[in-house]
């Protein structure tokens, strides 16, 4: 059985929300799917902010202020490190040998791993750690 899991990732929004992002319709279809077949979605607090970032210094600071707002009403289940998440991310960095590899990167896979969460929702070059994937529409 799969998962019905999923971790939007900072880029996965910002190419929902932004109607200009080559990956909109894309990212649209996706959200779709999750609603009509009833995921269950996640993200962390730094993810959260790195979008906020985005769609405040690329987009708007009123379409920032409007994304955090939606999250208020929306389903999606927010994650909040805790120390131990976060040592536990600074120790994958320090055995990391890729550059690539970044904190929030890291922070997300332990987060997804502690909440069984085995599938991200991201257009950026994932790391195979803990055995994420990627979240793919079924064909």
């Amino acid at each position: 059985m799969i998962s019905k899991k999923v971790y939007i990732a900072p880029d996965g929004f910002i190419a929902f929300i932004d109607r200009a992002h080559s990956k909109h319709v894309q990212a649209a279809a996706f959200f779709r799917f999750f609603a009509q077949e009833q995921y269950q979605l996640y993200s962390n607090i730094i993810s959260i902010n790195e979008t906020y970032m985005v769609l405040y210094n690329t987009v708007s600071p009123s379409l920032a202020r409007d994304f955090l707002k939606a999250l208020s009403f929306s389903s999606i289940n927010i994650l909040y490190p805790e120390p131990a998440d976060m040592k536990a991310a600074i120790k994958i960095l320090e055995n990391s040998t890729s550059v690539e590899l970044t904190f929030s990167k890291a922070l997300m896979a332990v987060v997804c791993n502690k909440k069984s969460v085995p599938q991200i929702m991201t257009y950026d070059f994932l790391h195979a750690l803990y055995g994420l994937q990627l979240f793919y529409l079924p064909v």
